[in-house]
């Protein structure tokens, strides 16, 4: 066993490719604060400020006091994954690690867009939690979240419905202009699980569990801005172990999230 030849930043550049192509949600987030990430437990400061008052000029000026409300994002989820190989300069030379890093990728995609979608369905506000059985219900549902959004003031680029299948199987029911092509935006499912446009929204099926509502239709429909998310691979190595015949393989996803503007995230998840 030798891990002598281990060229960590391919096996970093692959585990990486790997988690972005599983993710579905977190490339939609507002990634402004990725900051200096080292090893996690760091905290990320969202400077913010209060609104100053327009008034109307009446040959005096009343000044505002401006008062920092910044938000903390801290990073404070840390997952690792590990696993044993033969040996890691033979694996690496022929190039069949591809395989592993695929899955460890998916792993962490998993764990951390349940984290997001975790966190906007507890701190984003609810939309509803009517029962969703027909498509005109489910039409109702997106009605009602885009309307919130437009009284908050919420910018129509980048909004985005997160919906679970069965939920986004009631928008593309024949009765749904996801179902039609040629009104959805798209004739194919895109990448990410991005399977049209629908009231001024992008539309994501997400096969989350944080959004599996026990079987029943569940959605969130957000601004891609208001969702504070950010995120670092910092370490991959491979080590000879001394309780097993191999070398270890492993390394650490560090991240955090926070929801910014709980008025551009709208939740709805249908009760029974």
């Amino acid at each position: 066993m030798a891990v002598n030849n281990y060229i960590p930043e391919i096996w970093h550049a692959a585990l990486l490719e790997n988690l972005h192509q599983n993710t579905f949600i977190i490339p939609t987030l507002n990634h402004d604060y990725e900051g200096d990430i080292v090893n996690g437990g760091e905290k990320v400061k969202i400077t913010g400020f209060t609104t100053p008052t327009v008034k109307t000029y009446t040959g005096s000026i009343t000044r505002d006091a401006i008062v920092d409300n910044g938000l903390e994002l801290l990073i404070d989820q840390m997952k690792y994954y590990a696993y044993l190989v033969d040996d890691v300069d033979k694996v690496q030379a022929a190039g069949s690690f591809d395989a592993v890093q695929a899955d460890a990728g998916l792993a962490l995609a998993d764990v951390a867009e349940d984290f997001v979608i975790t966190d906007m369905l507890t701190n984003g506000t609810s939309a509803g939690t009517t029962a969703l059985a027909t498509f005109a219900a489910a039409d109702a549902a997106v009605k009602t979240m885009r309307t919130a959004m437009v009284k908050a003031k919420v910018p129509t680029a980048q909004r985005y419905l997160a919906a679970n299948p069965e939920f986004a199987g009631w928008l593309m029911d024949a009765g749904g202009s996801l179902f039609k092509a040629n009104e959805s935006g798209s004739d194919q499912t895109l990448r990410n699980g991005v399977i049209g446009t629908y009231r001024g929204f992008t539309v994501i099926e997400t096969p989350s569990a944080a959004l599996a509502n026990a079987g029943r239709p569940g959605a969130v429909g957000y601004w891609g801005r208001a969702y504070g998310f950010a995120e670092q691979l910092v370490k991959d190595r491979a080590q000879t172990v001394t309780d097993a015949f191999g070398d270890q393989v492993d390394g650490l996803h560090v991240y955090g999230g926070k929801v910014i503007r709980p008025t551009a995230v709208r939740t709805w998840l249908a009760a029974a």
